[in-house]
């Protein structure tokens, strides 16, 4: 997939899904390596995934994350964090979008995931490795292991829209 097309072009991914391809932007008087910022509308399909979270590892890479950063923590974590808002909070309605934007500077990568969900209750998610059927269940694992990934992570309705945003922040070691 083309790395860089103007905004509005569409490439297709591997399983033929249609991706808004990102646009790259750069403040002005910001180098371009220490601050990068990239935008994505997805369809609410699965299959969506994987080209948004390779664009959004090589931008942790080309700002000098470290490499467990590239390798784990932002993959799982950006993966569950729009697969949630694909299937809970869009409910997989192929009419409905995920909008994602990334953000990375010389300090932290910070992803914003809106779907057009009602949102969800952040604080009274609190699912832990030592709860009873914790092996058995098939989901409900997502925000925990975006805690343990992330530095910081909170949820909000979306200024001044409908929908629901998630963010993500992860610190440079």
């Amino acid at each position: 997939m083309a790395s860089r097309l103007a905004p509005g072009q569409h490439a297709n991914t591997d399983a033929g899904a249609p991706v808004l391809t990102p646009f790259v932007s750069a403040d002005t008087g910001c180098d371009a390596v220490t601050h990068m910022s990239r935008c994505w509308v997805l369809s609410s399909e699965l299959t969506v995934i994987p080209p948004v979270v390779q664009d959004i590892v090589a931008l942790c890479r080309d700002a000098g994350f470290s490499s467990r950063h590239c390798g784990l923590n932002v993959p799982v974590a950006v993966t569950e964090a729009v697969a949630n808002a694909i299937l809970r909070g869009n409910g997989s309605d192929l009419s409905r979008k995920v909008e994602i934007t990334a953000e990375v500077d010389d300090r932290r990568l910070v992803v914003d995931v809106c779907d057009e969900g009602e949102g969800f209750d952040l604080q009274s998610l609190q699912q832990s490795p030592d709860d009873g059927d914790w092996l058995e269940r098939e989901h409900g694992r997502g925000v925990f292991l975006m805690r343990s990934l992330m530095d910081h992570i909170e949820n909000a309705r979306r200024d001044g829209q409908c929908g629901h945003r998630l963010r993500l922040v992860l610190y440079r070691a």
